[in-house]
């Protein structure tokens, strides 16, 4: 068991409690024990005083003490076979005797020898100490077993809370107990309940938005193709085009950050990406590099959006872009002046990094970039080195 766990700690707490429980009953039985010897001694010293007084056995006394005298045959027995054991006080004329589970009190003065049992069994004598003893053990045990269950929800809880942070937590149940545990329970789901409510709406949303933009852009694309003027069908046919463009990329964008993505991951070439982004960018000339037939494992859709916003940074942002390839990692260079900020600054959402430079800014650029890459397991770094910016895709990260 993990010695971190509450659990861990409620088991020790447990097993210290109930031992030191077991020594101090223990260690009161011994003391009631030896008062119980002691008692045994001042009560002959009693017995005596009052023989000496009357003259004669003190019968009342032996009542009143709970003492029967012992004699014929049963008092030659218990007087041959009966033990003393060392535990048992005793002094030059009275002794604690012990037979069959019985206690005796022998007193042996040369006018005076008389035997007497106690007629109190154990159980008499001890009868309030034991209950105290096994109620307590009994209410440390109760209290354990009632805080176990109580913290149980706990272990659910965190598998639930692993699961919702994986995007798997399908099925829940809110709890009708009062206890802290529960309520924390019931308000996290109640947070998640929340949380898939505005998700629900945030996708309906931006479904709906797209599909109020895409009519408009595609109405215009169908005008374009029946304008006359060559110049103009060109302009108005690449201006839709970039339009339905982008809108399709801004679905791939929500898609792919949304929690229930799921990324087709298989080999492909970085030559290819490298391709598909220039064409999402409507470059009329490739980006300079060293690819050559080099491949990674990667959702081919997300990773061209990656590739897109790097080539776009580095050509909005710097000059002479080229994307450099070694053992381990892709590299986006460009000239231009270093961050002003740490990498993890632009990689917020809506972080707008260049701001007093160029009013275009980061926006969501890097932010899509970190997300997708972290969805493949892979890193992000940054450097600025001889005067270059260079954006660096881990593609080997221990995360």
């Amino acid at each position: 068991m993990n010695r971190h766990s509450i659990f861990f700690k409620l088991n020790i707490l447990f097993i210290v409690a109930l031992l030191a429980t077991v020594i101090a009953g223990t260690s009161i039985m011994m003391h009631l024990v030896k008062k119980e010897h002691m008692d045994m001694m001042y009560k002959s010293r009693l017995i005596m005083q009052e023989y000496r007084a009357v003259k004669h056995k003190p019968l009342a006394l032996f009542k009143e003490f709970g003492l029967a005298e012992v004699k014929g045959r049963e008092r030659a027995l218990v007087l041959k076979k009966a033990e003393m054991h060392d535990h048992m006080m005793h002094r030059r004329w009275s002794k604690l005797l012990q037979y069959k589970g019985d206690r005796y009190l022998y007193i042996d003065k040369p006018a005076y020898r008389i035997l007497l049992k106690d007629s109190r069994s154990d159980l008499e004598r001890y009868l309030l100490p034991v209950l105290v003893f096994f109620s307590i053990i009994l209410l440390l045990t109760v209290m354990y077993i009632l805080l176990r269950r109580s913290l149980t929800p706990l272990k659910q809880l965190q598998q639930d809370i692993v699961d919702y942070g994986e995007g798997e937590l399908k099925r829940y149940t809110f709890s009708e107990k009062k206890d802290e545990i529960s309520q924390a329970s019931n308000a996290f789901y109640h947070s998640v309940e929340k949380v898939h409510r505005l998700s629900e709406s945030r996708q309906l949303f931006i479904r709906n938005l797209f599909h109020e933009l895409n009519t408009p852009v595609t109405k215009g694309k169908i005008l374009a193709e029946i304008v006359e003027d060559p110049k103009t069908q060109a302009m108005l046919e690449s201006i839709f085009g970039r339009l339905s463009s982008l809108l399709k990329e801004l679905a791939q964008m929500e898609k792919i950050t949304s929690e229930n993505y799921t990324l087709n991951t298989k080999s492909v070439r970085i030559i290819d990406l490298i391709d598909e982004a220039s064409d999402l960018l409507f470059l009329e000339t490739g980006v300079k590099s060293n690819v050559e037939s080099e491949t990674i494992e990667a959702d081919f859709s997300a990773m061209s959006i990656v590739f897109k916003n790097l080539i776009d940074n580095a050509y909005k942002y710097g000059t002479d872009p080229e994307i450099i390839y070694t053992e381990g990692q892709l590299s986006f260079l460009s000239n231009g002046e270093p961050l002003k900020e740490n990498l993890a600054y632009y990689t917020e959402a809506f972080s707008k990094g260049l701001e007093q430079q160029s009013s275009k800014g980061f926006g969501l650029g890097l932010y899509i970039v970190n997300e997708i890459l972290h969805k493949h397991h892979m890193g992000f770094e940054y450097i600025h080195r001889e005067d270059k910016n260079h954006f660096i895709i881990m593609l080997k990260n221990n995360l």
